[in-house]
């Protein structure tokens, strides 16, 4: 019989710790899916019913080539439910993970890293924006305001913008001391994202400075994105349009990763 040591385990790898992050949200959020659900899912179904359909009855132009002013309005609507998403999750509930539950002083206790914990909430982040963009956008199919099969690719744009304004999101919670203070950033940061970058009308139509300011916003590009899916590339706002995909993916990965840094930084201090 031998008397050697046993082997000390192994430390899961890097994947499976980010995923176990992952794995917990999920576990978490699934016990209270239908609470959670109902604001992502009825706030935009709300604006399309509210807006898009009752004050669209009474605008009898047509926008972008066409398209009536709810079906301008459904790929804002979509960009709305990702960017709302990941931004709740990413300030309001990482804030009170780090504040008050100390969610992540625990994690740090098993062989769990602080890039492991936020890569985990990132992930999680992009996957609530996958989801929720995909049920508002089945509810657009069935008000018929999707006109094109590439609308199978909602999912993954919804997936990209979560990650770009969870990053967003991680950077300005890094620098809040108090949960109050994210009624600054909702107000006078997302708020004018999702209004005037071509949600509600056409910037492409307002005059010179503006109009390149509008194109300069990153939900712009979010909204172009998913203009492209959802109504097809003859109804995008502007020709280089077919630009916003890369300006999205850019987002994310610069976000992202600047996002996570931060919040590494704010949890080990």
């Amino acid at each position: 019989m031998s008397d050697a040591p046993p082997e000390p385990a192994r430390a899961p790898s890097g994947p499976a710790r980010v995923y176990s992050v992952w794995f917990r949200h999920y576990r978490v959020y699934a016990n209270f899916f239908i609470a959670n659900a109902t604001p992502a899912v009825f706030e935009p179904l709300f604006l399309l019913l509210a807006v898009g359909l009752g004050v669209g009855r009474y605008i009898h132009q047509t926008f972008n080539g066409g398209l009536d002013y709810a079906s301008f309005m459904a790929p804002g609507i979509l960009g709305m439910t990702a960017l709302y998403t990941a931004a709740f999750e990413a300030s309001y509930g990482t804030f009170i993970r780090y504040m008050y539950m100390k969610t992540y002083h625990g994690m740090l206790s098993t062989p769990l890293t602080r890039r492991d914990i936020f890569l985990g909430e990132l992930l999680w982040c992009g996957t609530k924006g996958m989801l929720f963009s995909a049920i508002v956008g089945l509810v657009l199919y069935a008000f018929g305001k999707v006109h094109t099969p590439a609308a199978v690719l909602i999912p993954a744009v919804g997936f990209v913008t979560a990650i770009a304004f969870a990053g967003l999101s991680f950077t300005v919670t890094s620098f809040v001391n108090s949960i109050n203070h994210f009624q600054y950033y909702f107000t006078a940061v997302l708020t004018p994202l999702t209004f005037f970058s071509g949600m509600m009308f056409p910037v492409q139509e307002l005059p010179a400075g503006l109009k390149y300011l509008a194109f300069a916003l990153p939900m712009f590009h979010v909204i172009e994105t998913f203009r492209l899916v959802v109504s097809g590339p003859e109804h995008v706002s502007v020709a280089w349009a077919w630009a916003c995909p890369l300006v999205l993916v850019a987002m994310a990965v610069v976000l992202g990763f600047v996002g996570v840094r931060r919040m590494e930084g704010k949890l080990k201090a």
